[in-house]
This record gives C-alpha cells, structure tokens and sequence, in this order.
C-alpha cells in the first residue's frame, strides 16, 4: 500500500530503530510539547484511543483517513467543532468548521440543515441530530 511520502516521512522519524514501531505514547507526547496537537486535534483524539499501543507504518497512516461515514470519526469532529464544551454545536460554529475543513457545505445548506433538524434552543444542534440529518443530505440527490 502507498501511502503519502508526508506520512512515511513522519513515521521514519519518529519509529523505534529497534522495533520498526511507532510508540503512540510518546509520539503523543511530542505532539503536545511542540503544540501541534492544537493543529491536528482529529489525528490528536484518533492516537489517544491507540495511546498504549505501538503502531505498524499501515496503522499510522490510518489514522490520518477521515471517513465521514464512520460515527467514531463524526463524534471526534464533533467535538472538535464544539468549541464551547455544550454538547452542541452552533450554526456559526458548524459554519466555522465547515469552512476550515472545506467540506462543500454553503451557508444555505448549513442554514437548511440547522432548520430542518429543529431543537429546542435556536440555532443550535446536538451531535445525534446532526450525524442523523448528514446521513439523509448524504442519501439525497440535491
């Protein structure tokens, strides 16, 4: 499988010499001495659920996919996306995000979808909503 010369690169860095494995924990913790954990937050929360593990050059390189058809990944993005800890995101929030990680989505759309889902507070949207409501745009010829 090819994979990047980017991510290669960065696994042959950081790999033990001995083993030919990467040790998430300590590949973890130079993330976050150097801060770059703040500007890569989805492969950030995808190696902490592999925190203990050493990771193979495959497994690595997995962990930089984004599926957005897998809930996992639609929850770490959410909470990413929430950046005031509600449990919910706002409509500029979603804007936001949607923008930053060029998902496609115009500002109708998001307006659309933040109406058509309907909460309880304005203007705002839980993360089971949202993950419902992607799901039937998604299956939908617009």
């Amino acid at each position: 499988m090819q994979h990047p010369h980017e991510i290669v690169d960065m696994f042959n860095e950081f790999k033990s010499t001995q083993t030919n494995l990467l040790n998430v924990k300590e590949f973890l913790d130079l993330l976050q001495e150097s801060g770059l954990n703040k500007s890569c937050q989805l492969l950030y929360k995808k190696l902490q659920k592999k925190k203990m593990d050493n990771l193979n050059l495959n497994q690595f390189a997995e962990c930089f996919h984004y599926d957005a058809n897998d809930y996992e990944n639609f929850k770490m993005l959410f909470q990413i996306m929430d950046t005031s800890n509600s449990q919910k995101i706002s409509k500029q929030e979603l804007k936001k995000q949607c923008d930053i990680l060029e998902m496609g989505f115009s500002d109708k759309d998001i307006d659309i979808m933040i109406n058509q889902i309907g909460s309880d507070e304005q203007n705002v949207v839980s993360s089971d909503k949202l993950w419902s409501v992607l799901q039937q745009y998604k299956n939908h010829d617009y």
